[in-house]
């Protein structure tokens, strides 16, 4: 009786300390920290691409944009089954990554035979439960490599490197330097380049980790897939930017005219401060035609680092209305212009005019 109750204990020590060792309890990997979500990442904002005039805004298409440049394509591409086994200076210049694979960016890896893409509803796919940590014996990484030059017009810009969706988390280096960290399946991420850049070819590289502390909040009926699964691409903006906005359409009790309000941030990514720059906004219906006024914020003052927010507004009479039957939509072209009146940046978005 007595070698039963020393054997007990013993056995339950064993267990939680090699699960401790397993499942990462003295861990401090970013991956496995509930109060991590991203490192040296920008701002939230909404999706829009930097246009250089009026007509290409219009236009819409972002592939017109001379301030866009797609990464989608071949790259070089290393998976293992867990984080020991990665190669941990892939990032750096001097890494050979010649023998690697390619695999096309956006796809999920599991699609090309690297893991197994795992479907399930209210399980989790990666062992013992045990949350913020992952086990460090069953988390696929995946390590990819490309080269990129920046276009020649891009002289004196910020720029920026966006990704659309990468799941789980990921890390990203440009020219051997750390530039941050990102988790966050299904929202985009993006980072400002612009200090880690170089004139001519400049080396991308990026590891993904299939499985995070994030991954808890995915105990739903899904497939469990990972890697860089959506667009990534790559902007610039000049130093003075519209760095987001948000367009509300405000109808009136009778559900016939509409307050518009657009709600913008600039931002000044330079020492210097501007003054009596202008932002102006422009409403097209459908066919392209001008709807109303062009709206018109003036002597605007933008201080060197720093950001200014400014309101637009204007009733527009008895638009036509969005609705599941009736999806009738108008387009918003802003454009930003220095004190010489100069177009210096255009952007533009879809609305519809309804009220819920």
């Amino acid at each position: 009786m007595r070698s039963r109750i020393v054997i007990i204990p013993l056995l339950i020590f064993i267990f939680f300390h090699l699960d401790s060792n397993l499942y990462g309890q003295k861990s401090e990997n970013d991956w496995e920290n509930s109060e991590i979500f991203g490192i040296n990442k920008e701002e939230a904002h909404n999706t829009a691409i930097p246009f250089a005039t009026f007509e290409q805004a219009k236009n819409g298409e972002r592939e017109i944009s001379p301030y866009f440049k797609l990464l989608n394509g071949k790259w070089k591409f290393n998976w293992v089954l867990k984080p020991a086994d990665r190669p941990t200076d892939f990032y750096k210049p001097e890494y050979d990554v010649s023998s690697w694979d390619e695999i096309p960016v956006p796809i999920s890896w599991q699609l090309y035979g690297y893991g197994i893409p795992i479907y399930l509803n209210t399980d989790y796919a990666f062992g013992v439960i045990n949350p913020p940590y992952i086990p460090h014996y069953n988390n696929p990484v995946g390590s990819y490599r490309r080269n990129f030059t920046v276009p020649d017009n891009w002289d004196e810009r910020e720029i920026f490197i966006h990704f659309d969706g990468v799941k789980s988390a990921f890390y990203i280096w440009v020219n051997g330097e750390k530039v941050g960290y990102s988790q966050g399946s299904m929202t985009p991420a993006e980072f400002n380049l612009t200090p880690y850049l170089k004139a001519g070819e400049n080396i991308l590289a990026v590891e993904v980790y299939r499985w995070s502390d994030a991954s808890y909040i995915e105990d739903q009926d899904m497939w469990r897939l990972s890697g860089i699964f959506r667009d990534a691409y790559l902007f610039s903006t000049p130093k003075t930017h519209i760095r987001d906005f948000f367009v509300k359409t405000d109808l009136d009790e009778n559900y016939k005219n509409a307050q518009l309000i657009i709600e913008v941030e600039l931002k000044n990514y330079s020492e210097n401060s501007f003054d009596d720059y202008t932002l102006e906004a422009v409403l097209l219906d459908n066919t392209g035609e001008q709807v109303g006024e062009t709206m018109k914020g003036l002597n605007i003052a933008l201080p060197g680092n720093d950001k200014v927010n400014v309101n637009l507004e204007q009733l527009i009479i008895d638009p036509q209305k969005w609705t599941a039957e009736t999806p009738n939509l108008y387009q918003v072209v802003l454009i930003l212009k220095d004190e010489n009146d100069k177009t210096i940046e255009t952007v533009e978005c879809k609305i519809g005019f309804r009220e819920i």
